[in-house]
């Protein structure tokens, strides 16, 4: 009954969270980025606020779907994701390089894109407009791609409660059903303990008639003498 109350809470506090929830980006802004240890280049920033503890996780779905549909070929470590000489089409139709890196800090995702078009001459507003408002118009639409992953992300987890709970409702039926089963059980074996008082007490009652009886054939013997 315990797990089954914990399961249910479960369900309550998804539905809840999800029904209350609300991603908040703030403005895309342009700055200075470091991709190296020694390279800082211009790129663009977006960061999400007001979210959950699953966003990070959701964005990181979201971000791999993304590469995989524009086919590009990365590395990606802690986070960074890094191809070269790509061609990003949602971006730009030119082979470039592309340096994506998003961190988590207290609740806060921070996303950041620099593009290359040639040998560190990354996209700017300034110098590359289109290939400029591309990338921002990106970065804000993945404010709505991380929500739908967290929905995503919520679903199978109140999927997978539902999987436990239904697991607590089959292992209940057995348990009625065996208890059922051993109440008839019982209840036979009660029946079958009281016929067997009854059978002993007549034979018992037999056996003293019979006692009876031949105490008195003996002492009529007795007397003969």
């Amino acid at each position: 009954m315990k797990k089954f109350n914990t399961i249910i809470f479960s369900f309550a506090f998804l539905f809840f969270m999800g029904a209350g929830f609300s991603v908040v980006a703030q403005n895309v802004s342009e700055k200075a980025i470091k991709v190296e240890k020694k390279k800082t280049l211009n790129g663009f920033e977006i960061q999400f606020d007001g979210i959950s503890g699953d966003a990070e996780k959701a964005l990181e779905i979201a971000l791999e779907k993304w590469l995989d549909t524009q086919k590009i070929k990365y590395k990606e470590k802690k986070g960074n994701y890094h191809a070269e000489e790509v061609v990003v089409k949602q971006f730009s139709d030119k082979t470039s390089d592309l340096h994506i890196f998003m961190e988590e800090k207290k609740g806060k995702i921070t996303l950041q894109v620099v593009q290359t078009l040639g040998y560190d001459m990354a996209v700017s507003s300034k110098d590359q407009p289109q290939e400029a408002q591309n990338i921002r118009s990106w970065l804000e639409n993945m404010v709505k791609e991380v929500r739908l992953e967290q929905i995503n992300l919520q679903i199978a987890a109140l999927q997978d409660n539902l999987k436990d709970a239904e697991k607590e409702v089959e292992k209940n039926k057995k348990t009625d059903e065996s208890l059922k089963n051993s109440i008839e059980d019982y209840k036979k074996k009660i029946a079958d303990a009281e016929n067997d008082i009854e059978k002993n007490a007549a034979e018992q009652k037999e056996n003293e008639q019979k006692r009876e009886e031949l105490k008195k054939k003996i002492a009529e013997l007795e007397n003969m003498k």
